[in-house]
């Protein structure tokens, strides 16, 4: 297969929400754990343990990066996804019914998004690009290809009511 035109992971940006959460934690923590003298631990185990949730977070989404890449092709999107087993989700362009583009508060202050695919495609009708960095030029370049791949194909799409 040729190389593909955007080869992108899930940007450890879309998880800060988690991060403050778990620093949150941590810190809370820390807090009861070092004010409190009726707990039977160090003060060293109590800074441990509210290291342990933000520790366990970035080795989550470490993970998760991992697991997932996104590639953009001229006529498909492939995802290809897992850590022990792996899979790879290939969705023509052709096919593409609707694209969207979803963002949170801070996921926009942090520059990142969801791109949303709904497609023909049988394995995978609804499918969103999870932590996109530069989200809306991902949106942009994947709904030209899609508008070439469908021109070129000469597709059209028919709706059926219910």
């Amino acid at each position: 297969m040729d190389n593909p035109l955007l080869r992108r992971r899930t940007s450890l940006k879309s998880f800060w929400g988690l991060y403050i959460v778990l620093g949150v934690l941590g810190a809370l923590i820390w807090v009861v754990g070092l004010y409190s003298n009726r707990l039977p631990v160090s003060r060293a185990t109590v800074l441990l343990i509210g290291l342990a949730p933000i520790a366990l977070g970035l080795i989550y989404t470490w993970l998760v990066r991992l697991s997932t890449e996104y590639r953009l092709f001229q006529e498909s999107l492939e995802v290809e996804s897992g850590i022990i087993s792996r899979r790879i989700e290939n969705i023509q362009l052709f096919r593409v019914r609707d694209l969207g583009l979803a963002q949170s508060i801070l996921n926009r202050v942090a520059g990142v998004g969801d791109v949303i695919v709904t497609s023909t495609d049988q394995s995978a009708p609804h499918y969103r690009v999870r932590g996109v960095e530069s989200p809306r030029e991902v949106y942009d370049r994947l709904r030209e290809l899609v508008a070439k791949s469908q021109a070129t194909r000469r597709t059209m799409i028919v709706e059926q009511e219910r």
